[in-house]
Parts: C-alpha cells; structure tokens; sequence
C-alpha cells in the first residue's frame, strides 16, 4: 500500500505541486504589496470621486486574483471548473458559499468584477492585504449589526457582496455551523441570494492544516451556481430573529445536501 501511494504521488508530480504551492503563496503576498504601493496610490491622483476609485481597486483585485487562481492551475496545483459561472457577473447579488478552502474568496472575486466582501478585521493590520481591503472598501467583521447594514447599504448600490456564512472554513466531517447574518442580510435587503456549492476533491488548504500540507493526488475545486429563489421567498417577509432562524435553517438543509451528493 506504502508503495502504491507513493508511486502515486509521483505520478501526480507531488513534488512540482509543492514547489508550485510555495511559490503560488510568494506571489500572493508579493502581489498584495505591489497593489498597495505600485498600483493603489495612483488612484487617489487619478479619481477624485471615492466610489469611482472604490470600483477601480475592486476591478483591479478581481484582475489580480483571476491572474493568481490562473498561475496555480496552469502550474498544476489543481484543476477547477465553474457551472454557469455567468450568473455570478450580475450586480447586486448576495453570494452565498460553503468554505471548504483557503482560496475560496479568491476564486469567487476572481469571477466578480465589483465584488464587496466581509473579511477579517485583522487583515486591515496586515502589511500585505491592508492597502487591497482599506482601498476596496470592504467590510471587516468586527460589529454584525454594522456588517449587516454595510451590506445591504452595498446591494442597494448593485455591488455584489460575497459571505461565507458559517463565518470560516469548514471542518471536514463535521455538520455546518451557519450563523444568521447572511439571513439578515438577505432579509435587510430583500435580495434572494446565489448559492455557490464548493467542492474540493480532495482537500486542500483546510482549517487548521498548513498550506504545505497538500494532497497526493491533485485536487479538483468545482463550483456550482444556483439561486435560492427556489427555496427561500424572501420577498415581504420581516426581519425578525424568528425568520433568521428559519431561512438560516433552510441555507444550512441545502449546503448539507448538495456537499454530500
């Protein structure tokens, strides 16, 4: 059995693969710095107007991050495919996600040209991703009334927001723990989310295991869009912790069953 892993291994270029993954996170934090001190500054000379410099800095994280998931696949870290990967382009969605990977934010912003996101309120202290989430104008996660209330001032404007709503990476083998701010959301706003179901086989970049760490055999991510318009009707409905409590109910029923088919 030792023989035929390792065989295996070989075979599926481990070695590359690692070399590729060190290499792949060098870039990221590399790229967060020529962002935040070569591309970001001229900006601010060149658009006056915040909202307009808001969705340049956007545009260019998309960019940036469509050309990082890219470098990684054609270097052979993985394989992905997206499933009707055109309805994550409309504006003012509220894209909801299982998050199964490390890279997850940065595949679906990589598809999103005017993506908002709630990120870590660290990652505003932190010397490589300080300049792309201050300048972007995303929403740190510090206070859930003000996260819920940025986001749906957000969608009113037809910015996508993003959110994972279990609120960080899920643990393999244990059922999901969603939290109520996505229903919130999607109550304040009265916004049908889409359902992007994650898939990584096999794991790859979990929670608590580093990114050295990576699979034998290469792992495929595979995205699959759906609107939840077939299974909550948001529409009317009060924003109330009794409703929360039933639409959060429902996203957690979905993700549960579309990750286990």
């Amino acid at each position: 059995m030792a023989d035929r892993s390792a065989s295996g291994a070989r075979r599926d270029n481990y070695w590359w693969r690692l070399l590729a993954t060190a290499a792949a996170f060098s870039l990221f934090g590399l790229g967060g710095l020529v962002l935040r001190f070569v591309l970001f500054p001229p900006l601010k000379l060149i658009y006056r107007d915040a909202e307009i410099r808001k969705r340049r800095a956007r545009l260019l994280i998309h960019h940036a991050f469509r050309a990082f998931i890219g470098f990684m696949h054609v270097t052979g870290i993985y394989t992905y495919s997206f499933r009707e990967e055109e309805k994550l382009r409309r504006p003012g969605q509220l894209v909801l996600a299982n998050h199964p990977s490390l890279i997850d934010v940065v595949f679906l912003i990589s598809r999103i040209p005017n993506a908002n996101c709630i990120v870590k309120a660290s990652l505003f202290r932190n010397p490589f991703m300080r300049g792309a989430v201050t300048t972007a104008d995303y929403i740190p996660n510090d206070d859930p009334e003000r996260i819920i209330e940025l986001a749906a001032r957000s969608l009113a404007r037809g910015e996508s927001v993003v959110l994972f709503p279990e609120g960080t990476r899920s643990v393999p083998g244990k059922a999901f723990r969603f939290q109520r701010g996505a229903a919130y959301m999607a109550l304040r706003a009265q916004v049908a989310p889409t359902l992007v179901t994650i898939c990584c086989n096999p794991p790859m970049l979990m929670k608590n295991i580093p990114w050295y760490s990576i699979p034998l055999s290469r792992p495929h991510f595979q995205f699959e869009i759906a609107a939840a318009g077939e299974i909550l009707e948001l529409h009317g409905k009060p924003e109330s912790p009794l409703v929360a409590r039933e639409v959060t109910r429902q996203l957690k029923a979905f993700f549960t069953e579309e990750c286990a088919a």
